[in-house]
Formats: C-alpha cells, sequence, structure tokens
C-alpha cells in the first residue's frame, strides 16, 4: 500500500476508535447574542432585545410574569397597566406584563403567570425583553444576569445548565431563575426554538454578564436535559400557565 494511503488509514482507524470526539462538533453557538434588534427582524435567528422599560416602582412582594395575546396591539395597548409592555412576535401581538401573582388586563387571552421572582436590589429596575430564534442544536455562551431571568418557550425547546443541574422546558411553559447563576442554554429537542425572554435589573447594570467564573460540563448533551430530580434545586424556578 502507498505510504500515503497507510497514513490515511491509519488516521480513519484513529478517528473510528474515538467516537466521542466528535460528538458534539454538530453544534453551533447563538449569532448576535441578545444585542439590540437593528436592521434584523423578529423571528431572524439569534436573541434580541426588542424592548426595555424603566420600573420606578415596582410592586411589592413577589413578582410575576403575566403573558397575554391580543387580537391586535391597540387592545394591547388599551389593557396595558403599570410595569406592562406590548411586542409583535411569532405571530402573535403580546401583553407582558410584572406585577402580583392576582394581576389580569381586560380582555385578550391569558397565556402564562410564571414566577415568584424578585429584584436582588432596590431602586430603579429596567425589564429588558428579548426575543430568540434558536436551532435545536445551537447554545449559548456561558454568561449571567445581574437581575432574574424569565424564559417563555412558544415552540420547540430547551435545556438550561446551571451549577445546580439542567431543566427542560417544552412549548407551553416556562420558568424563572434568580440573580447571578451562572448559566449555558441549549437547544433542544428536533425543532426550531422559539421563545420569550424577561431580564429584571438594576437599571445602572446591563441584562448580560459575560464569561462568569463557571465552567459546564453539557450536561443537557450528556443526559438530554434531564436529572434524577426532573429540576434545578432553584426555589425561583417555578412555572404555572
Amino acid at each position: 500500500m502507498p505510504r500515503n494511503l497507510r497514513l490515511a488509514a491509519l488516521a480513519l482507524a484513529a478517528l473510528a476508535a474515538t467516537p466521542c470526539m466528535a460528538q458534539h462538533d454538530h453544534r453551533s453557538m447563538v449569532p448576535n447574542g441578545c444585542q439590540p434588534l437593528g436592521t434584523h427582524k423578529v423571528g431572524d435567528t439569534g436573541c434580541y432585545i426588542v424592548a426595555q422599560e424603566s420600573m420606578a416602582d415596582p410592586p411589592a412582594g413577589p413578582l410575576y410574569w403575566h403573558l397575554d395575546t391580543f387580537a391586535d396591539a391597540r387592545a394591547a395597548r388599551t389593557a396595558r397597566g403599570r410595569n406592562g409592555s406590548v411586542i409583535e412576535a411569532f405571530g402573535q401581538v403580546w401583553l407582558l406584563t410584572i406585577a402580583e401573582e392576582s394581576w389580569r388586563p381586560e380582555g385578550g387571552r391569558h397565556v402564562a403567570t410564571i414566577g415568584p421572582f424578585t429584584p436582588p436590589t432596590d431602586g430603579v429596575q429596567t425589564a429588558t425583553y428579548m426575543v430568540a430564534t434558536t436551532d435545536a442544536t445551537m447554545d449559548s455562551l456561558p454568561h449571567s444576569h445581574p437581575g432574574p431571568e424569565v424564559f417563555y418557550v412558544v415552540e420547540g425547546a430547551q435545556c438550561l445548565e446551571t451549577p445546580d443541574g439542567t431543566q427542560t422546558l417544552q412549548a407551553g411553559e416556562g420558568s424563572a431563575v434568580a440573580a447571578g447563576v451562572p448559566m449555558k442554554l441549549y437547544g433542544a429537542g428536533d425543532t426550531t426554538r422559539r421563545a420569550l425572554v424577561l431580564v429584571l435589573h438594576d437599571a445602572a447594570q446591563p441584562a448580560v454578564m459575560r464569561n462568569p467564573p463557571w465552567k459546564p460540563k453539557d450536561l443537557c448533551l450528556a443526559q438530554g436535559g434531564k436529572t434524577p430530580g426532573g429540576a434545578i434545586s432553584q426555589p425561583e424556578y417555578q412555572s404555572a400557565r
């Protein structure tokens, strides 16, 4: 056998002997990591900021994120209360409101109430709303937030790893993560993920903190996004329809 062919055969044999080396090489990073929408449009692949609202006087006690849909933006704006934002995303007009658990708008269709969560500091808070569209094979970079992050999955699925473990959310499910928790988000399942995201943070701080002193173990990939307990042991994780 010619020398070049022998070398190629040896390389293929070595690759075959180590199948785990390329186990995750089909995955890619989420592009445009949670930047302002700019020239992009809702539905483009990536994570984009679509609204930011100042909260100088948040409700006292535990907070909840309420998601309601309306027939049109005018109806949603009419129903908008304090600490509410109206956006159009994924074929729907959404009224997104931070309030106490029992709050409801007049009209519309109630989709979800997610919480409880609390801002880590007093003073003026900023509610940063994002839309995310990612393939099932996309991951985020490790990061954290200076305030609670709240997810609602509209379509597809996601898996979140933190130092406490993993949690998978399917379409129609939501969850809140406490401030400062380092995390990495993974696409899950086999369909495109579309999600709405809220980060409630001190107005003097950015919504996203990069490069936390923590390294994920890719548990979402190794275990399919499941742990023996089924959820991260984090008291601010809770989802309610």
